[in-house]
This record gives structure tokens, sequence and C-alpha cells, in this order.
């Protein structure tokens, strides 16, 4: 070819364009497990713990909530492995490869945080809604627990839910908007994200709990069985990373980071203690001026709402699995099971003391169990016998989640006994 002639088109670039774009287009419109957990975690518990800790902390525990979605990206992409590999869920998975000894122990451990999420957030929709209506009676719990167990079972919650989660979005939107009018400090922000340990019960506590909103056992045992309902396989792990990543490291990252910065610049300067669920809402009052008390509420409602359903079957598909069943509301066992969770969550409303505050202690007393599963995950990962084995990095990231993660649970039940 002569110098200075023109490059003639390359078919094979476009082409590799063109499939790269086709493969990110089939990616998106696959996506969906990830994204329920990435709902749940993006639940009231993780909105009131890193509320709690902007306004108390300022900018101090910014580095756990960016590492709470990292770990929590990692727990959920190993959670979809074990899935996919195993073609079970992580009751049987472990019970096949452990025996039933750690099956029967992984699952009352489960079962314990799951059924204590469900009552902390029938606690908190029963507060919600005494709030809201003048009302106030813990019987509200009970109503709510039937209507959402017959609505499981009839499999006529979707719709309903799908509302929900979209007054989440626009609550989180207006968090995102107030982000860009408050006074954010660079140097504060900076110097959150280096890693510090602030003294005393509520600071290990808070750092518990934020860790605990998207790295917990209910929702990492959850994902296996997410991911075998759609019936994933090996060709469907790149698609697994891309929805686990999508989800739960940028949507429920946005979510946690925006809510912690706009607690941090709007109401910690201020001296605003968020001890209940109207403090937190006084965030959203530079942007919605006084009618950020009824959206906040909304948004509140709704988000406790659209947990509690996926917790009731998160519980349900523990027991079940342990015992053989199938996993399906169609199996009267299996629906008998989503009634047990619901059952037990209308006790939830008898609790005492303010729900707000009661949700960021049930994400750091459910972070002291989720060790345990993290472990097991990463052996099925790694045994010699295994299909595609953790890569290094992949070790050292579930590493990691489990090391921090036990380092945080351990810390809080420590001082928590008055022993750090």
């Amino acid at each position: 070819m002569k110098t200075g002639a023109p490059i003639p088109d390359t078919p094979r670039a476009e082409e590799g364009e063109n499939h790269v774009t086709k493969k990110l287009w089939e990616h998106i419109k696959g996506m969906g497990p990830a994204w329920i957990i990435s709902a749940v975690a993006c639940g009231p518990a993780t909105l009131a713990s890193v509320a709690i800790a902007g306004a108390t902390y300022g900018y101090k525990m910014l580095w756990v909530v960016i590492l709470s979605a990292v770990f929590g990206s990692t727990a959920q992409y190993l959670a979809a492995r074990v899935g996919i590999l195993e073609g079970l869920g992580i009751i049987a998975a472990t019970e096949k490869h452990l025996g039933k000894r750690w099956a029967w122990v992984l699952t009352v451990d489960a079962l314990l945080a799951t059924w204590l999420a469900a009552m902390i957030l029938m606690n908190a929709l029963s507060g919600i809604t005494s709030l809201v209506t003048g009302v106030d009676t813990p019987y509200w719990g009970l109503m709510y627990g039937i209507l959402i167990a017959v609505f499981l079972v009839r499999k006529g919650y979707r719709k309903f839910e799908t509302i929900c989660k979209l007054l989440v979005v626009f609550v989180v939107a207006c968090f995102v908007v107030t982000l860009f009018m408050a006074d954010l400090s660079m140097s504060g922000i900076l110097e959150g994200l280096l890693p510090n340990l602030p003294g005393g019960i509520d600071a290990a506590l808070m750092m518990a709990a934020i860790m605990g909103g998207a790295v917990h056992i209910t929702i990492i045992g959850m994902h296996t069985y997410n991911t075998n309902a759609r019936g994933w396989n090996l060709k469907d792990l790149p698609l697994a990373r891309f929805d686990t990543f999508s989800s739960m490291g940028l949507a429920f990252g946005l979510y946690s980071v925006a809510i912690f910065l706009v607690a941090a610049a709007v109401l910690h300067p201020n001296g605003i203690a968020v001890k209940k669920a109207t403090d937190a809402a006084l965030a959203l009052k530079p942007l919605l001026g006084d009618s950020a008390m009824k959206i906040f509420m909304v948004g509140l409602w709704s988000a406790t709402l659209s947990t509690l359903a996926p917790t009731f079957m998160a519980g349900a598909y523990f027991f079940s699995d342990k015992m053989g069943w199938e996993l399906d509301v169609k199996d009267k066992r299996f629906a008998a099971a989503v009634f047990a969770g619901c059952l037990v969550s209308m006790l939830g409303p008898f609790v005492k003391g303010s729900f707000f505050l009661l949700l960021p202690l049930m994400l750091a007393l459910g972070l002291t169990g989720t060790p345990l599963i993290i472990g097991i995950i990463l052996y099925l990962l790694n045994r010699s016998d295994g299909t595609l084995r953790n890569s290094f990095l992949l070790n050292c990231m579930g590493g990691l989640t489990f090391l921090v993660t036990s380092f945080l649970a351990i810390r809080f039940v420590l001082t928590k006994f008055g022993i750090m």
C-alpha cells in the first residue's frame, strides 16, 4: 500500500462493535435475579442505617458505605456461581458436599436471621402505618401479614410490588437531586474514604449495620435460589456477573452513598440526630420543602412493604430446601412455610422501641450470622473436584469480604458486651 493512501473500511471491526452491542443488549434484557436482591438490599433498614450514620458521624463512615457495595456485589456473585454450578440452592448444596449436620447449622442460622428481619420489617411497616393514619396499634401487622401471605401464595403480588418499587425509585431520585443541592465537604469526603474506627457501641452498631445491608445471610442465600428459578447454567455466568455488578455495585451503591452523603451534608452540620423516621425526612427538605415528610414516608412505606415479601420467600426457601420439598407455592408444604414466616413476623409490632432504630440493629445482628454462609460458599467454589473453581482474584475478594464482615460483626458483639 502506498504511503498516504486511505485506509479501507474494516468490516471485521464493525462486526466486532455490533457483536459487543448485541451482547450488551442481551445482558440487559436477561437481567433479573440480582436486581431482586438489590431491591431487597435497598430497603428501609439500609436507608435507616446510612441516614443515621451520616447524621451522627458526618463523612467518617463513607468507606464502610462504599465497601458494602463492593463486598455485597462480591458475595452475590459468589452465590450466583454456587446456584449455577451446583444447580442447587445453598442448603441442598451444603448437605451434598458437607453433610446433614452443616446443612442444619446453616438452615437454623439463615432462618433466625431471616425471621428476625421479617419481625423488624413488620414492626417498621406497622409503625409507619400508625404514623400516617394516626391509629397507633400493633395489630396492623396482623392485617399486613395475612394480606401478603395470601398475595404470595396466589401470585398476585407482583404488580403491586412493582408500584411500590417505583415509589422507592422516586424517593431515591429525590435524594440524588438533593445531593447536588447540598453543601458537600470535599475534604470531609476524602477523609471519610480512609478507614477509621470511631469508638463506642453506637459506632460499632452502625458500621455492622451498614455492611449488613449488603452482605446479609438472607439475601446471599436467596440468590442461589433466584438463579435456579431462572434456569441459568454455565453459559450464563457472564450474564450473572453483569446482573450482579450492575444491580448491587451500581444501583445499590448509588442508593446508599446518595442517602449517606445527603444526611452527612444536610443533617450533621445542623446537629440533627436521627432517632426516628421523621428526623431522616428532614434531609429532603432543601428540595421538597414542607412536602418532604409526606413523600419520605410514602417511600419508606413502599420500601418496607416491597422488602417483606422476598423475606418471607427466603425463609420458605431455606426450610423447604432442607426438608426436600418443592420450592414452589403450588406445593402446600412450601406455602405453609411462607405462612409460617408471616406468622412469626406478626410478633414484630409488639417489640417496643423506635422502629427506625430497630432496623439497623436487625442488620447488625444479621451480619453476625453471615460469615458462616460466606465461608461455606468459598469452600464449595474451591473444591478440588469442583467445576470452574474460583479465580485467584475472586478468592481474594471473597476472602476480604469474609474477613471484613467477620471483623465488623465480632467488633459489634464484643462492644455490645463491653469487652472492647
